[in-house]
């Protein structure tokens, strides 16, 4: 008998909790897809460094478990409050809370079971689609695979079995503490008012804005703290910025809606405008009971901003690097110093050695070897001390006809320079710096020759033209001579064929690499290899694999917060509609019109889900400031991270809006009902 009033209440609580039987099926989708992913030899065989995706992807999905744990546990927990009135009428029936435990356990046992059932089959078309995406970032064709293992199917069911074990542990327990009175009026408790005084609110929250503060100048002053290399304790600043920030959104989420409350109330003109007071006391005595929920909802959409943002972020930085550090097939480094004279020799007799297994291997279409040159005096380096420059302590020369040939290689247009006329071509990250240098000091004196500025750009700059520094001086060929010294001797390749990890390893083994160790000044040890190989397939596969990753696992994490979120707030919204009724019936016979009482249930449900959404956002927009000062270098321009960030918010709002809209319909559904 109980397991058929269980199969049947199942049923019934399907239709009740649709979104957040919606929202686990997803989640565990994503966590089977994700598994068949990192059990794909396809994938793992991609790049040698797929090694660490696979790591990730676990770690991640042990997040995810405890987050998706948490949301069924505060599911199963709603509806034991739902059902609490129903269960306590079973007792007084002469049903032993035994038998009640079991036909609440079986039920969600039930419905657990139909969310992993369902998972499997979305699951492996999710993993179709990721798989796709893999391929593409790869560059590689993707066909349709319909096998796979074991081990994806069981590591899901663990987790799945992980998280009901202790969840109907919790519950098991929960009720078993209950007694007939607790289960009878269970409904009508919410959680405890966190501040029963004004006067502690309003200190509160003022507190937990200036907490707020500090957090993001700790965190600004952490990322200038960073980008400067500066040897102060910046995880430190860093910690306390998390720290300050988080007691910051549950303050602010505690104690906000009594402001919003305070200003209409106190003004006439609001306070009995249209259905302003039925709308602001449904939302206080809502926020002042769930404060502590919607403090970790507050908590969860700045994650989600954090995870969307630092995705974009990633993805943006490692692209670029391939442009910059492998901007040709094959380089070739030789570094000459004073102090190890037989460098030149040896790296003379290494690069035909190179070349000649290049040759065995590709076509070679173009290459050209040049020098980089260094003078006396380094009148540029000296005088910029800020940004990142490289550990080059001197300032880089190369020759116009070099540079053309190098820009040749890369499709671009060649410059041209008078014979008093030098270029330079910097990273973004000292680009400013060097364009405030030279508008003071636009002449460039060597040899006794002076050289005006023709122009300085930051357009696609390349780190392997001089290596060890982030910008290069270009000047005529004939200012180059016996005064300058060279610093670097590089061979750029450029192949037919497309280069690949497998060829750079196999060049790696071959040719041994030999190392030297330079003291400074300082006490400084810099360690330099005599002979270095870059090859672009290596290169671009660890970039690659790094952009997997990282956008995977970020993007795996902001979803399943976004769900979370918006399932909850739907959930508790669609209690209310059932346990509010007779608010919206007494509404509707005191004459208000149905389509006016639905506009009251949209601004009410608006409100709701704002306030969660709102510091999240005005954190986000604040932080990307800090974000744009560190990861400005590596982007494509000054906007970048503030574009990312703002379109970011706008992906959120989107999905966010969906469950705004499933939880209003379900609203109006169960309010009409009542209202006919």
């Amino acid at each position: 008998m109980l397991s058929k009033l269980a199969i049947k209440n199942a049923k019934r609580s399907i239709k009740d909790y649709m979104i957040y039987l919606i929202t686990v099926t997803l989640s565990f989708s994503l966590i089977f897809a994700f598994n068949l992913i990192i059990f794909s030899k396809d994938i793992l065989e991609l790049s040698s460094f797929m090694a660490n995706f696979k790591s990730s992807i676990i770690v991640v999905s042990t997040i995810v478990v405890f987050v998706v744990g948490w949301l069924i546990n505060y599911t199963m927990r709603f509806m034991l409050t739902k059902r609490s009135k129903e269960f306590g009428t079973y007792m007084l029936l002469g049903i032993e809370k035994k038998q009640i435990t079991k036909m609440f356990l079986l039920e969600n046992i039930i419905l657990g079971t139909i969310s992993l059932i369902l998972s499997i089959f979305l699951g492996f078309i999710l993993s179709q689609f990721m798989t796709m995406f893999i391929m593409n970032i790869f560059e590689l064709p993707y066909k349709v695979s319909f096998s796979f293992g074991i081990q994806p199917i069981i590591l899901t069911i663990v987790y799945f079995l992980a998280i009901y074990f202790f969840v109907l542990l919790r519950a098991k327990r929960k009720i078993k503490k209950m007694k007939l009175y607790d289960l009878l009026y269970y409904e009508k408790v919410n959680e405890n008012k966190m501040y029963k005084s004004k006067k502690v609110r309003t200190i509160t929250f003022f507190i937990s804005i200036l907490l707020g503060i500090i957090g993001l100048i700790l965190f600004h002053f952490a990322m200038v703290k960073i980008l400067d290399n500066s040897s102060n304790p910046t995880m430190l600043y860093i910690l306390l910025s998390l720290i300050s920030i988080i007691i910051s959104i549950y303050g602010t989420t505690l104690t906000f809606a009594d402001f919003i409350t305070n200003f209409i109330l106190k003004r006439k003109n609001l306070k009995y405008n249209k259905d302003n007071l039925f709308i602001v006391r449904q939302f206080t005595s809502k926020v002042r009971t769930t404060g502590i929920t919607l403090g970790t909802l507050a908590l969860l959409i700045t994650l989600t901003f954090i995870s969307l943002n630092l995705s974009n972020i990633f993805n943006s930085m490692f692209k670029i690097q391939n442009e910059s550090s492998a901007p040709y097939d094959i380089m070739v480094y030789n570094l000459y110093s004073e102090t190890q004279s037989e460098i030149g020799t040896n790296s003379e007799h290494k690069l035909e050695e190179y070349l000649k297994y290049i040759k065995e291997n590709y076509t070679i279409e173009d290459s050209i070897t040049y020098r980089v040159y260094t003078n006396e005096g380094n009148p540029i380096r000296k005088n910029i001390s800020n940004g990142v420059v490289g550990y080059q302590d001197v300032d880089c020369y190369l020759k116009l006809s070099d540079y053309n040939k190098l820009l040749k290689m890369r499709n671009t247009d060649p410059i041209k320079l008078k014979e008093d006329e030098f270029y330079i071509h910097s990273f973004r990250d000292v680009s400013k710096d060097l364009k405030i240098y030279l508008k003071n000091n636009p002449d460039l004196k060597i040899n006794n020759v002076t050289l005006k500025l023709k122009d300085i750009t930051d357009y696609k700059y390349s780190t392997s033209w001089s290596r060890g520094s982030s910008y290069i001086i270009v000047v005529p060929d004939k200012i180059i001579n016996e005064n300058f010294k060279i610093i670097n001797e590089i061979t750029a390749i450029n192949t037919k064929e497309e280069t690949t990890e497998e060829f750079y390893n196999n060049m790696k083994n071959k040719f041994k690499e030999k190392v030297f160790v330079e003291e400074t000044d300082n006490g400084y040890k810099t360690y330099y290899s005599i002979n270095s190989i870059t090859v672009k397939g290596a290169v671009e596969s660890e970039n690659k694999s790094l952009i997997t990753t990282l956008s995977f696992c970020f993007m795996y994490l902001s979803f399943i917060f976004i769900a979370v979120v918006g399932t909850i707030l739907a959930i508790q919204s669609l209690s209310d509609s059932t346990k509010y009724k007779y608010r919206y019936s007494i509404l509707n016979k005191l004459g208000v019109e149905k389509s006016q009482i639905f506009k009251t249930i949209k601004k009410q449900l608006i409100l709701y889900f704002s306030l969660p959404m709102i510091y999240p956002i005005i954190i986000s927009l604040i932080s990307s400031y800090s974000l744009n000062r560190l990861f400005n270098p590596f982007m494509e321009s000054d906007y970048s991270i503030i574009g990312y960030v703002i379109f970011n918010i706008f992906l959120f709002i989107i999905i966010y809006t969906i469950y705004f809209l499933f939880t209003y319909f379900g609203f109006k559904d169960n309010i009409r009902e009542e209202t006919k």
